[in-house]
């Protein structure tokens, strides 16, 4: 800030000159002006100067966001990689155990169901939420995949007949649709 104040010093004592004319200062007020515009032009090369630092530094900090993001995305991968690594390998201990060969149906069903719920809890972890509608509901294009089936009724048109498969969310972001068979208004 030393240059900017004392640029700012000479213009002041140059504009006291303007304000005390006398006679045969014309040649002073010449070179008074000369100066003006050489400070003028310090002042612009300074500020040029400034923002192009301010540049940089801008470019440095995307940069080291960018690589934030990325790495926290490689972290989110590789946590839920490890999860899916754990139910498969709760899996194969299972189908490799002795128990295998000796499973009635209703502990093959009891066992499906755990994985059921290993996989539940890891879609809970990562924050997806499955969704499913009622019939009567109303479609929304932004939500659902339709299948469309003709109807007469002219009030269920646009309206939900059926969920085919539910559809997942992680927060307002619609990761899968939800399949719905959709009733279209055919006259």
């Amino acid at each position: 800030m030393g240059d900017f104040d004392d640029l700012s010093e000479k213009i002041i004592q140059q504009t006291e000159l303007l304000n005390e004319p006398e006679a045969g200062m014309e040649g002073e007020i010449l070179e008074l002006l000369l100066n003006t515009r050489e400070q003028g032009q310090m002042m612009e090369q300074l500020i040029k100067n400034q923002i192009e630092v301010k540049d940089e530094m801008i470019n440095k900090l995307h940069k080291e966001l960018d690589y934030y993001k990325q790495d926290a995305a490689d972290r989110f991968v590789d946590q839920l990689m490890k999860a899916v690594i754990k139910v498969r390998k709760d899996m194969n201990k299972l189908i490799s155990s002795d128990k295998w060969e000796e499973m009635t149906v209703e502990d093959l069903k009891r066992e499906y169901q755990y994985v059921l719920e290993d996989v539940t809890d890891l879609l809970e972890q990562q924050n997806v939420d499955p969704y499913q509608s009622e019939p009567g509901d109303d479609f929304d294009a932004a939500i659902h995949q339709p299948k469309l089936e003709a109807t007469t009724d002219e009030s269920m048109d646009k309206k939900i007949k059926e969920s085919i498969s539910e559809g997942y969310k992680k927060g307002d972001k619609v990761l899968i649709p939800e399949r719905v068979i959709v009733y279209q208004f055919k006259a």
